[in-house]
């Protein structure tokens, strides 16, 4: 099985710097923004469904931060989206690179925290 989908939670005054940033960082992964729902403040991105949701958080309460880690086509679109996410206000949290800890075929990630605190990292194994 696999996931359908997930929701990454942020706040109403950063929906606009969220929307752009994942909108730029997810395109060298194959994924555009694909939908906007209830007045904007529900964003989907995909490639062929929206398999990343943006949710806008209530007035008055904090998202939680997660990790998420998107397979990436080939090493390029790693170190594309870890470029793209530096140059769009993500913080470095994990340069492009091998990582043996993590597989024992070829792992080569890179990690960024976005605005809003959130680990994503884009992953390219080839099997």
């Amino acid at each position: 099985m696999t996931i359908n989908h997930v929701f990454i939670y942020v706040t109403g005054q950063r929906t606009a710097i969220m929307r752009s940033f994942y909108r730029t960082v997810l395109e060298p992964l194959g994924y555009t923004e694909m939908i906007r729902v209830n007045e904007g403040r529900t964003v989907g991105y995909g490639s062929d469904y929206p398999y990343l949701w943006l949710q806008e958080v209530p007035m008055g309460h904090k998202p939680y931060p997660v990790h998420i880690a998107i397979d990436a086509p080939d090493n390029n679109a790693v170190d594309e989206f870890h470029s793209l996410a530096l140059q769009e206000g993500g913080t470095d949290h994990g340069t492009p690179g091998i990582r043996k800890e993590m597989s024992r075929q070829p792992y080569y990630a890179a990690f960024i925290l976005d605005p809003e605190g959130n680990n994503l990292e884009a992953v390219c194994v080839k099997k």
